[in-house]
Formats: structure tokens, C-alpha cells, sequence
């Protein structure tokens, strides 16, 4: 694989609530960490993150 390829991945779950709809997904890459890193403090920018969602449907 060339030095700048990754792939993304993420897993979603969502759940209704009578109109409410609770979600919540992981989100990450398999980017090469030495690559990604930042130019300013050289940390990883393609870290695993969680983001959860709510939103209200009419």
C-alpha cells in the first residue's frame, strides 16, 4: 500500500425513542500514525473517536 493510503471505518447504532432517535458511532483509520502526525506537536491525527447523536423527528 502506498505511504499516504488508509482506509476508514465506523459502526453505527441507532435507537427510536418515539421520535427521538439515539445514535452513537465509532469512527477510526488504519492511517500510519508516522505519517498523519501533526507538523506542530506531532501528534496522531486519526485517532478512534466515539460521536453520539440525538435528534428529534416530526
Amino acid at each position: 500500500m502506498p505511504a499516504g493510503s488508509y482506509s476508514d471505518y465506523s459502526l453505527t447504532l441507532a435507537k427510536d425513542f418515539s421520535g427521538l432517535v439515539l445514535s452513537g458511532a465509532v469512527i477510526g483509520t488504519d492511517a500510519d500514525k508516522s505519517f498523519y502526525a501533526s507538523p506542530a506537536n506531532g501528534k496522531f491525527m486519526g485517532k478512534t473517536m466515539l460521536v453520539v447523536g440525538l435528534k428529534k423527528t416530526f
